[in-house]
């Protein structure tokens, strides 16, 4: 698919979709790609019709990126028109989880349901990383991808991932932690009125659960799960659990305030 010229990838499950209502769209987080949801794509299109996108510049996406979460958000938007869907519900792990904060805000009227994934209100970037990703592209993604997981990850993930986050382009990652850095929804991320579950590992250490729990004390109605033996990429990490979590969220007509 082209949009403004540009050659926008994607992935959906189903040869026969559902209806719009049971479309979810996943976002990735700063360098991520189709890979970061691999996890995901057999278990949601068994009862629902998944779509992972690959925002600009991202995998087989063409584009630079972007530097602010709201021009992501728009470019989602645009892929929604291109696709013909006006209500869909979204699945953001980090980054992606401040695009669909940005959306739910923003956008209301096009979204269902929203699940944050290991994510904040605002989401700051140390200068290690922010300025170690052009100083130093390999000893950084190699600490970004050793922050991303439990101690307890396997090498054969983690190694995955490392060679995954070394196909995005420095200055592409770069634009990705500099829009995360600017993200700052603290005093507006209470006026999010739509069903959200926000889900973190146990054992973020990029997003410590602290940040869950702000956005769960804050959107009227959320429902958090914290789940053990994961780290900032729990949907990689504890699949299983993860799958089983999210997609109940997203297939009950109705879903109560935890207590």
């Amino acid at each position: 698919m082209r949009i403004n010229g540009e050659r926008v990838h994607y992935w959906a499950g189903r040869d026969h979709p559902l209806g719009e209502e049971d479309c979810v769209l996943f976002i990735h987080g700063a360098g991520g790609g189709q890979y970061s949801w691999s996890s995901q794509k057999a278990f949601f299109e068994k009862h629902l019709t998944p779509i992972i996108l690959e925002l600009p510049g991202h995998g087989e996406s063409t584009g630079e990126g972007e530097e602010e979460i709201g021009r992501y958000a728009d470019h989602i938007v645009s892929f929604l028109r291109a696709m013909r869907l006006s209500k869909v519900s979204l699945v953001g792990h980090s980054m992606g989880g401040a695009i669909a904060q940005a959306l739910a805000l923003t956008r209301p009227e096009m979204i269902r349901k929203i699940v944050l994934v290991g994510t904040g209100a605002r989401l700051r970037v140390v200068p290690m990383i922010l300025n170690g990703i052009l100083e130093d592209f390999e000893g950084t993604v190699r600490k970004i991808t050793r922050f991303a997981f439990s101690r307890k990850v396997s090498p054969v993930l983690f190694e995955r991932s490392l060679s995954d986050l070394r196909r995005c382009r420095p200055e592409v990652l770069h634009r990705d932690f500099l829009a995360c850095n600017r993200f700052d929804l603290t005093a507006e991320v209470e006026r999010i009125g739509l069903p959200t579950l926000v889900v973190c590992g146990d054992e973020d250490e990029m997003t410590p659960l602290k940040y869950s729990e702000f956005l769960h004390h804050r959107i009227k109605g959320s429902r958090l799960e914290v789940l053990p033996n994961a780290g900032h990429m729990v949907m990689m990490e504890v699949p299983q659990a993860f799958n089983e979590k999210v997609g109940t969220f997203l297939v009950s007509p109705t879903f109560a305030e935890n207590s």
